[in-house]
């Protein structure tokens, strides 16, 4: 039994310091500035939104776009409305959206994605950048610029900085906005200047005319944004980082549809694992590696819950061959539960922090952190035994604005 811990501690402690080391160094690391070519250029761009039920959201979102600080003749916007029972076609085309219709059934956004493709890629007028955004996030008006300057540095595919709409509208919102600046700022920022490849997050990121036409856009999990990822590792193809290309996210505010939402992802990053992580560990390169270290971090949960059991197993036998050890135990265990919820608490502080948003308002997210990160937890374990959900989606209410 104690050999079974010592490896599973092992490997969860190899997991750890290999996260920690790629984060922490790259976030202390000054990486050089990218500076667009001589004879900065403009790029011809397409945002591509998926939209299912979203006419409470998707006319902010195209407005937001329409204003961008970019010639307004070198972009278009696209809204892919897909199993609508609203008025979401409706709301997109007067806020100045072209509209694409699906062309097959749609299962998830990754299929709504796939048509669009198909018809965009056929096209007389030739886009550099496709642009991806979900129907409830709003732009920040220099976005379209920086996806044009990460072209011009090379890039065929970039992520953007994942920003929040509504990080005080509820303890729940706040632990998600946190998760996502973390997201942006320790991993796919810190990856960046280690040289390393970042990794899709499902909104605000570009990809290049030329890759699609290359690759496809073919993806079959819930986490379609992941599963590119991968493939886009497995093509030796460079995920880079857009910093400047700020866009929006909506989170949710009820624990309910968090949890939901929480659940597709874990079921589709598990997916992922299943479908790409052999093939990523075989490839011998350090993107594929990462990513197949990624999609791994479903696996800590059973470990840990393995780990929990053999623990305790072994102390419930220390306690009956020896009482005594009661009190010392619940001390250590008292001690140890305080120190998880004060480090993941300080934690959500640093990142507001960080983002310049600690506040009165941000409290109940910093202190009710190490309960989210409990769900989430629980939600991973729950995947291995349960069926992947059908894709459902997540309802907006549209009340925020874009920060100033």
């Amino acid at each position: 039994m104690q050999i079974f811990l010592w490896i599973i501690n092992a490997f969860c402690m190899a997991y750890g310091v290999y996260f920690a080391a790629t984060c922490l160094l790259g976030l202390f690391r000054k990486k050089k500035p990218e500076s667009p070519a001589p004879g900065r250029s403009r790029r011809r761009i397409a945002a591509v939104i998926a939209a299912r039920n979203e006419d409470a959201v998707i006319g902010e979102l195209v407005s937001s776009l329409m204003k961008q600080n970019y010639p307004k003749e070198l972009f278009d916007v696209y809204v892919v409305p897909n199993n609508c029972t609203d008025n979401t076609e409706r709301v997109a085309r007067e806020a100045g959206a072209r509209i694409l219709i699906c062309d097959g059934p749609v299962r998830s956004k990754g299929d709504a994605l796939k048509s669009a493709f198909s018809q965009l890629t056929q096209m007389e007028n030739v886009y550099d950048a496709y642009c991806i955004f979900d129907a409830d996030n709003l732009v920040d008006p220099m976005f379209f610029q920086a996806v044009s300057d990460a072209r011009d540095q090379g890039y065929q595919i970039a992520q953007g900085y994942r920003d929040s709409k509504n990080p005080y509208a509820s303890w729940v919102s706040g632990s998600m906005s946190v998760f996502y600046w973390f997201m942006s700022r320790f991993y796919n920022a810190s990856r960046s200047a280690l040289g390393m490849s970042c990794a899709l997050n499902g909104t605000g990121f570009m990809v290049s005319d030329e890759l699609i036409r290359k690759m496809g856009w073919n993806t079959i999990t819930l986490t379609e944004d992941l599963e590119f990822s991968a493939q886009c590792a497995l093509n030796n193809t460079k995920i880079g980082w857009m910093p400047k290309a700020r866009v929006y996210d909506e989170q949710p505010v009820t624990l309910r549809s968090s949890l939901t939402q929480r659940r597709r992802w874990s079921s589709g990053s598990l997916q992922c694992f299943r479908h790409y992580a052999k093939a990523l560990f075989a490839h011998r390169s350090l993107h594929a590696f990462d990513m197949a270290i990624l999609f791994t971090g479903m696996l800590l949960n059973l470990f840990g819950l393995a780990s929990g059991l053999a623990t305790a197993y072994l102390l419930i036998r220390a306690v009956v061959a020896d009482p005594q050890l009661i009190p010392g135990l619940l001390v250590v265990g008292t001690v140890g539960l305080v120190a998880c919820i004060l480090g993941f608490s300080l934690f959500a502080a640093l990142v507001y922090a960080l983002e310049r948003k600690l506040c009165a308002r941000a409290l109940p997210a910093i202190v009710l952190s190490s309960l989210f990160m409990l769900t989430w937890m629980i939600i991973n374990l729950c995947c291995f035994v349960t069926k992947a959900p059908k894709w459902n989606a997540i309802k907006h209410t549209g009340d925020a604005t874009l920060p100033q």
